[in-house]
């Protein structure tokens, strides 16, 4: 009984024995934790100091380089933007004075075709002046402003080199309007303006010395119905609403269209003329007189304008392929049954061609 007491108790202390050694290992592990969290482990010193040194050394290389570079692209982007100033300045100044340049000629050429048109033409001698036939007053104006003759002798010149590059067989006789046909048209509008400067000179002169146009145009019922109201010998009074058939008088291009009214606006009055085109006329021209509205008598419209201010020559026609009234103009306007036959022409012709040629 002793042994076996003796042997149990040996037992027992081996078990305590080993429990004490593994609460030792664990306590001294738990104290180089610590010095390790602490920084005084000496393995950890002597293992992880150099390293730390290194890593800190990087460290500080590369924070100076970053900062470096930071420097270096500053400078940069400050010569870039310095740069960009100096070439946005330098381009400005350039169209400043390209733009300052174009002005001056610009105004230049106005100042001399301003003086031209104050002055008048001079004669280079009496003897010549007498010696010559007797002159129409119209031509020598056109003459003394534009010279035809080197007009039509330039146009001729540009029409020989387009006719050297392109070919205008295809074109028959009399298409092409001719250099004399051009200049005169050149010329009657030229005079047309003059006309037209010199009445507004006289209207403008008009109202500032407190005189009065003689016209009147009112926009009335909420701008269904024009009002106008001129004194021109006789008092004339005429009220225009939307489809009224209408005559408009242009005395910039003397002439006369013929159209509907199909809008009024208290700033304008809107027509469709019976060619297909839409125009718009201001009030304030039907003011000043400039343009002229009258009602269109019926189944009668002007052929010929005499120059020498007589009445108009008015002839009796047909309205076979005229519109008579808005709603028709709008719904077949002529310029769309212009293209029409004109692509039908040109379809007929291509086919004349082809047959010509044997396709």
């Amino acid at each position: 009984m002793a042994g076996t007491e003796r042997r149990e108790l040996n037992v027992r202390e081996l078990l305590e024995l080993e429990r004490q050694i593994y609460q030792e290992s664990i306590d001294r592990v738990l104290q180089q934790q610590e010095k390790l969290n602490t920084g005084v482990l000496e393995d950890f010193m002597r293992r992880c100091r150099p390293f730390e040194e290194d890593r800190e050394r990087e460290l500080q290389v590369a924070q100076s380089q970053l900062q470096f570079s930071q420097r270096d692209a500053l400078s940069l982007f400050e010569f870039d933007l310095q740069q960009a100033k100096d070439v946005f300045r330098s381009q400005r100044e350039q169209l400043k004075r390209k733009l300052l340049e174009t002005t001056r000629r610009k105004r230049t050429k106005i100042e001399k075709r301003l003086k031209a048109l104050d002055g008048t033409p001079l004669t280079k001698s009496n003897v010549k002046v007498q010696t010559t036939e007797e002159i129409n007053p119209r031509m020598a104006r056109k003459k003394g402003r534009l010279q035809p003759k080197l007009l039509e002798k330039q146009l001729r010149k540009a029409q020989k080199r387009t006719m050297r590059d392109f070919n205008f067989r295809h074109l028959s006789d009399g298409v092409l309007p001719t250099p004399e046909r051009i200049v005169h048209d050149v010329m009657d509008e030229c005079e047309k303006l003059q006309r037209n400067r010199e009445l507004q000179e006289r209207e403008r002169m008009t109202v500032e010395e407190g005189g009065n146009l003689n016209v009147q145009v009112d926009v009335v019922e909420d701008g269904q119905k024009l009002h106008c109201r001129m004194e021109d010998g006789e008092l004339m009074e005429e009220t225009f609403s939307v489809g009224d058939a209408v005559v408009l008088e242009s005395r910039l291009s003397e002439e006369d269209f013929h159209g509907f009214v199909s809008a009024i606006t208290s700033d304008e009055v809107k027509i469709v003329l019976v060619c297909g085109t839409h125009a718009r006329v201001a009030i304030a021209r039907l003011r000043s007189g400039q343009c002229i509205l009258h009602k269109q008598p019926e189944n009668i419209i002007p052929t010929d304008k005499r120059q020498n201010g007589q009445d108009n020559i008015h002839v009796k026609i047909s309205t076979t392929g005229v519109a008579t009234n808005l709603d028709e103009l709008l719904r077949d306007p002529p310029d769309v049954r212009r293209r029409a036959a004109t692509v039908l022409s040109r379809l007929k012709r291509k086919t004349t061609i082809d047959i010509r040629r044997g396709f």
